[in-house]
């Protein structure tokens, strides 16, 4: 899962999709009103090219014995500036619209359009349509037995589905207080009606994770 934010500070044109709704990667999420930034773009591109040209005579200049090695220099090292500039305010442009970083739905809109959201909100959470990923946490005496590829069965609280999952990462650490450690394993199918944040209980033979097990998006 991920939640979106954007450095543009101006005003929202368009969430063309609410919570729930699933979207491809590549959709725009989220569309600025970025009308001032684009006009200080082209007064910084003109700039660049007038400074551009300057530096173009002054090297001329120098070439003819008619002007200093210094300006020239000065000249270029404007040139270069504006340039720079022009650049920073290209690169700003991009967060004018947010788009998906993969294919989801989405959980929860902060703003709504037509609001002027700071720079670096939140905008928008959204979760992925891949594989789930179980985070669990199981006693650290099972570290004993519990490897890498282990396969085990997840019951959903929710919706009493029993899912199949596989170990795919068993944290660096284990907790010296509950001495417990987290296990993340992946379920690579699951009905439609299981969701993350859903919680249960992982199985392995006869051994259980009583503490809660979350799904995720990976």
């Amino acid at each position: 899962d991920a939640v979106l934010s954007s450095a543009v500070s101006d005003r929202i044109v368009q969430m063309p999709f609410r919570e729930g709704e699933r979207f491809k990667k590549g959709d725009v999420l989220v569309s600025f009103d970025c009308g001032r930034l684009a006009a200080e773009l082209r007064a910084a591109r003109a700039a660049a090219a007038v400074e551009a040209r300057n530096a173009k005579v002054q090297a001329e200049l120098l070439a003819m014995d008619a002007t200093g090695r210094a300006d020239a220099d000065i000249a270029r090292m404007k040139e270069r500036e504006r340039g720079a500039q022009a650049d920073a305010i290209q690169e700003r442009m991009v967060g004018c619209r947010l788009t998906a970083p993969f294919p989801g739905r989405v959980v929860e809109t902060m703003f709504r359009p037509d609001e002027t959201p700071g720079p670096n909100e939140k905008l928008i959470k959204i979760v992925s349509d891949g594989p789930l990923e179980l985070q669990m946490v199981v006693p650290s005496k099972w570290l004993s037995w519990l490897r890498l590829d282990s396969t085990f069965g997840f019951e959903v609280d929710e919706t009493g589905d029993t899912l199949q999952a596989r170990v795919r990462r068993i944290s660096a650490a284990v907790d010296a207080v509950s001495q417990t450690v987290k296990v993340i394993a992946t379920v690579e199918r699951a009905p439609a009606g299981v969701l993350p944040g859903m919680s249960g209980r992982a199985v392995f033979g006869d051994s259980r994770a009583d503490a809660p097990s979350l799904p995720r998006p990976p």
